[in-house]
C-alpha cells in the first residue's frame, strides 16, 4: 500500500483512507438532539423590543457525542454510539430515528425512565442563530443508570478499538464510569480519546490522548496550578505530565489546532473561510483525529484533514456530519477529478454507494468542447449524485474513423477539459473500442447517451441491464457537432 505523508495530495490521502484497515470504534458520553427552527423576522414585537419570528421550517440533527459519532460513521469508521436517552421522550426517540436513519445501531443507545433527553433548540434568521434554549438533565447517572451503561459497555467493548469519550458535562461521564472505562479499555489494548470538560479534569488521568479548546486548557492551567505566563505548549506538557497522557490536541478556534506531546509539537493553522456556526466542530476535529489514530497516519497528516474538515463544519448553518470527498476541493483542484486507473475509480464509486449515491456514466470523444456536449453533460447530471465521463483515448479515437487528424485535442487536454466542469465528479479513459468493458467494471446505475439510439441497442446495454442498472438516452441539441466544427474551421481557414 501506498505510503502516505505530508507530501501526498489530498487524494491520495482520502483513497488511502477509503482502503486501510482501521479500528472499530466506540463513542461513549452526552448523547443530544439538535433543533433548529428556521424563520423570519418582519417586525418588532408590540410587547418588547424582541423581533418576532415567523416561523418556517423545523430541523433536527445528532449533536454532543451523537454528532462524534455520525462524523466518525460517515468518514469511514465502523462506529456504535453509547449513551443515554430519556424513555419516550420527544427528543429520545427523534435520536434513535436519527441514527436508523444515518444507518447507524442503536444498540448502544439505553433508555432510562430516571432523565430527559438533552434537547438544544435553536431560532435561526438569515443564517444567524437569535438565541438557543436547552432543556435538559444534568444530573450524574443514578446507580441504576450506571450499572446499565457498564453492562453494556462491556457487551460492546472489543480488543484493539478506539474509544471516544465525548464529554459535555451532562451528568453522563462520571468519575466512577470514567474510572471504570479507562481500566476496562486499557485492559484490552484499547485507545482512548477524550473530548473533556470541567471542572474535574483529573478524572482523565490514565487515558492516551484529550483534545481540549483553548478555554478548557486555561481551566486546567488554573486547576492545577501552573503558571499562567507560560505558553501553552509548555503549559501543555506538564498538563501530560500530570494526567499521564501520550499527548494533547489543543483546538484554537481561528488559530487552528496544536499538538503537545512529551517528543514533539506541531501546530496547524486554520483553513476557514466562511464561517456560519461553530458548533460541533470540536466533534468534527475529534473525529478525524480518531481516524487518524486509527488508521496509523502520522499527527501531521491527520491534523490537516482535521483542521480542513472543521473549515467544512463551520461552512454550514447546523451541525454536520463533514464526508472525506469533502475534504478534497474539486472546485478548485479540478485535476483531481481525472483517474488513471480503473481500479482507482472503482474504489471510489463502490465508496460513494455505500451512501446511497446513485452514479450516472456516459462516455464519447468529447474532442473539441460544444454547447451540444454541455446540454448532454447537464441533463445527465439530474439523473442521479454523481457523473462519470469517460473518454476514448487518442487511440482509440482514431480507431473510430472520425478522420484525419483526429483527436484534434490529446487525451490529457481533453480530460482536464471535462474536469473543469461543475457538473462532472470524474474522468476515466478506455482504450477499447467501446466502453463495455468498463462498464462492465464500473457497474454504474445509470448509462446515459446522447442522440436518437434506441435504449435497447445501444452498445453496452445490455451489460448495464444485467445488474439492474438504467439505460437512458439525451436528445442532441441540433446544430453542434464537433465534425462540423473541424469542417467549418477548414472551410475558412486562410492558410
Amino acid at each position: 500500500m501506498q505510503k502516505i505523508g505530508l507530501a501526498s495530495n489530498m487524494k491520495e490521502i482520502i483513497n488511502y483512507l477509503k482502503t486501510c484497515q482501521k479500528r472499530d470504534v466506540l463513542v461513549v458520553g452526552d448523547v443530544m438532539l439538535d433543533e433548529y427552527l428556521f424563520g423570519q423576522v418582519e417586525r418588532i414585537s408590540s410587547e418588547a423590543p424582541v423581533p418576532v419570528v415567523r416561523e418556517q421550517s423545523y430541523e433536527y440533527c445528532l449533536g454532543g457525542a451523537g454528532n462524534t459519532a455520525l462524523n466518525c460513521f460517515e468518514i469511514g469508521l465502523n462506529t456504535t454510539l453509547l449513551s443515554l436517552v430519556g424513555a419516550g421522550d420527544f427528543a429520545g426517540q427523534k435520536i434513535l430515528s436519527l441514527l436508523k436513519r444515518a444507518n447507524m445501531s442503536v444498540d448502544g443507545i439505553i433508555e432510562s425512565a430516571e432523565r430527559q433527553t438533552t434537547l438544544k433548540k435553536r431560532v435561526v434568521v438569515k443564517n444567524q442563530q437569535l438565541i438557543c434554549i436547552d432543556s435538559e438533565c444534568t444530573d450524574p447517572l443514578s446507580k441504576n443508570e450506571l450499572n446499565a451503561v457498564i453492562e453494556k459497555f462491556d457487551k460492546l467493548l472489543k480488543p484493539k478499538m478506539v474509544v471516544l469519550i465525548s464529554d459535555y458535562d451532562r451528568g453522563f461521564v462520571t468519575p466512577e464510569l470514567l474510572s471504570y472505562i479507562i481500566f476496562k479499555a486499557r485492559s484490552l489494548d484499547c485507545l482512548i480519546l477524550v473530548d473533556p470538560s470541567g471542572p474535574d479534569y483529573l478524572k482523565y488521568k490514565g487515558v492516551n490522548y484529550i483534545k481540549p479548546n483553548a478555554k478548557e486548557v486555561a481551566e486546567m492551567i488554573h486547576s492545577f496550578g501552573l503558571s499562567e505566563s507560560d505558553d501553552v505548549e509548555v503549559n501543555a506538557r506538564h498538563i501530560c505530565s500530570l494526567l499521564d497522557l501520550d499527548g494533547m490536541f489543543v483546538t484554537l478556534g481561528e488559530k487552528g489546532i496544536k499538538f503537545v506531546s512529551k517528543e514533539k509539537i506541531i501546530s496547524i493553522p486554520t483553513q476557514a473561510k466562511e464561517i456560519y456556526g461553530v458548533v460541533g466542530a470540536g466533534d468534527t476535529v475529534f473525529s478525524f483525529i480518531a481516524l487518524g489514530l486509527s488508521s496509523n497516519l502520522s499527527p501531521e497528516v491527520y491534523l490537516k484533514l482535521a483542521n480542513k474538515a472543521a473549515a467544512v463544519a463551520i461552512s454550514h448553518v447546523k451541525t454536520y456530519a463533514v464526508s472525506l470527498d469533502e475534504l478534497v476541493d474539486r472546485d478548485t483542484e479540478y485535476t483531481e477529478k481525472i483517474f488513471h486507473d480503473w481500479a482507482h475509480l472503482k474504489i471510489e464509486l463502490d465508496w460513494q454507494s455505500m451512501g446511497k449515491k446513485k452514479v450516472v456514466f456516459t462516455n464519447g470523444c468529447f474532442d473539441i468542447l460544444h454547447a451540444g456536449h454541455v446540454h448532454l453533460l447537464k441533463e445527465a447530471k439530474k439523473l442521479g449524485d454523481l457523473l462519470v465521463v469517460a473518454l476514448n483515448s487518442d487511440e482509440s479515437v482514431k480507431n473510430l474513423g472520425k478522420g484525419p487528424g483526429r483527436p484534434i485535442n490529446s487525451l490529457k487536454d481533453r480530460a482536464e477539459v471535462i474536469a473543469a466542469l461543475g457538473v462532472v465528479d470524474f474522468v476515466v479513459s478506455f482504450d477499447q473500442h467501446t466502453p463495455e468493458e468498463l462498464l462492465r467494471y464500473l457497474k454504474p446505475d445509470v448509462f446515459i447517451k446522447g442522440g436518437d439510439y434506441n435504449a435497447d441497442l445501444m452498445v453496452g446495454s445490455d451489460i448495464v441491464k444485467s445488474y439492474g442498472g438504467v439505460v437512458k438516452t439525451i436528445q442532441f441539441l441540433s446544430g453542434f457537432s464537433t465534425t462540423q466544427i473541424v469542417k467549418k474551421i477548414n472551410e475558412n481557414s486562410i492558410f
